[in-house]
């Protein structure tokens, strides 16, 4: 019986006979889902970031200049009785130079090897004169403000540690949706099975009922209710063949299998002989989690915030260079004796009253480290209950499958029997309906053991963020 109705199964669907099995989806889902394809863009972008953060540091070459500007004019020139003379003017002026500019990373500042060369023309009495300084070495630093890269340097790792977890979560997160999704199409195919058996248990028993009847031995009364348990039979069928389409639809659409070709679907019944233990799940999570890669980025980040805010209007900028000068009416003499070319500043820039605007960022940066410690600890204790939980699920539901399976195979036999005694007459059609309510409703109830064992077991994957060995 039970073949013939996987063959009426099969034809009432119109699907091929090959069955396709959970790990299929999974592995198809890793190959061609857009979630997947979406979260490794964004793990790529984020390692291209990281690049560009590393080439901070980087020195670089950097052209400088002016074309030469022309200006043609009157200019004001005062003589020695205090008269101004207006003097006509006609004149070219540009300059280019060129540096080679490493930034100084760990103090914030940066120190360059420079050129410069300048080049005046006087185009009324045709003379041309070169400024120039064959090298000289710069020094540029800030004393006593907040350096981004310091931070920056031990922020941008955890971005990085991050971005890489989270694609693995995506990964993870995408297998429990292919369970959910898988179980909700599978639930719908053994309904489509329980249908189908019992169609024929109850054409079988409708027939027998009619012949009965004709000899006396029974009622119409019985007749009329197995021909509408005839019926709500095919109407379970129908139902159970639509909601089946559907859902494997959008199995398909998640996973990115462009054949939606209905299939049978089989029943994960491989269970893991052991299971993870929960103590060495929690290690993992910290490790794993991107939850916690993002509370020590966030601590971090908060921490120097409250160090941008104490150093906040504070700033003294040092600039120093030392190099070589010289002046001439042709390119080539610039370069020959010159002379020493030295320059030093010093600029400040020290609030003496902001009202109180530096110590209110001081206030509110301790406010918000404050603010990013209280939610670590709310966010870790709801993590680690979650993984608590689902360990002690994934044992309660692993062992209720075993019982599940004992009760439909004791409910199916059961109503064999039942089945057996109703066509002797020795049970009546009320018994007989119960047994087959049993029987289906034992399979049904194994079939949901499964599905919650299972979907508790990605779940769990995705609580801990790790990969199945």
């Amino acid at each position: 019986m039970k073949a013939i109705a996987i063959a009426v199964l099969l034809l009432l669907l119109s699907i091929p006979s090959y069955s396709q099995t959970l790990n299929d989806f999974l592995q198809a889902a890793r190959r061609q889902s857009t979630t997947v394809m979406l979260a490794k863009k964004e793990q790529e972008l984020a390692h291209v970031r990281f690049g560009g953060f590393r080439l901070s540091g980087k020195p670089s070459v950097e052209l400088t200049g002016n074309i030469p500007g022309y200006n043609r004019d009157n200019t004001a020139v005062t003589q020695p009785d205090g008269t101004i003379l207006f003097v006509p003017r006609s004149q070219t002026y540009g300059n280019a130079g060129v540096g080679f500019v490493q930034p100084l990373l760990f103090s914030g500042g940066n120190i360059s090897v420079n050129t410069e060369l300048y080049r005046f023309d006087n185009l009324r009495t045709h003379t041309t004169r070169y400024n120039g300084t064959p090298v000289f070495l710069r020094l540029s630093q800030s004393l006593f403000n907040y350096n981004s890269y310091k931070w920056e340097k031990q922020i941008e790792p955890l971005r990085l540690q991050e971005a890489t977890a989270t694609y693995r979560l995506a990964e993870l997160q995408l297998d429990a949706d292919i369970c959910r999704l898988y179980f909700e199409v599978v639930s719908a195919q053994q309904d489509t099975w329980l249908a189908t058996n019992n169609l024929g248990y109850i054409t079988t028993n409708l027939d027998n009922e009619k012949r009965k009847l004709q000899l006396g031995t029974t009622t119409e009364d019985k007749t009329l209710q197995l021909e509408m348990q005839l019926i709500r039979s095919r109407q379970q069928l129908l139902e159970s063949g639509l909601q089946s389409r559907q859902m494997y639809r959008e199995l398909c659409t998640l996973a990115g299998n462009p054949d939606t070709s209905l299939r049978i679907l089989q029943l994960p019944e491989n269970i893991p002989a052991s299971l993870p233990d929960a103590a060495t799940s929690v290690e993992r999570a910290r490790k794993n989690l991107p939850a916690f890669i993002a509370f020590d980025r966030k601590r971090k980040e908060a921490a120097a915030k409250k160090e941008e805010a104490q150093r906040q209007g504070r700033q003294v900028d040092l600039t120093a260079s030392y190099g070589l000068n010289n002046s001439s009416e042709t390119i080539g003499a610039i370069y020959k004796n010159p002379q020493d070319q030295q320059r030093f500043s010093i600029g400040l820039r020290i609030p003496i009253l902001d009202g109180g605007r530096r110590r209110n960022a001081v206030a509110q940066s301790k406010i918000l480290e404050e603010q990013v410690l209280l939610q670590q600890k709310s966010e870790t204790d709801k993590i680690l209950l979650r993984i608590a939980v689902l360990s002690e699920d994934l044992l309660t539901l692993k062992n209720n499958i075993s019982q599940s399976l004992q009760l439909d195979t004791i409910a199916q036999k059961r109503f064999l029997i039942s089945n057996r005694l109703f066509q002797s007459g020795k049970l009546s059609l009320l018994e007989w309906q119960s047994a087959q309510t049993e029987k289906d409703n034992a399979h049904r109830g194994y079939v949901l053991a499964l599905q919650r064992f299972w979907e508790t077991w990605y779940a769990f994957r995705v609580a801990t963020n790790t990969p199945e060995n």
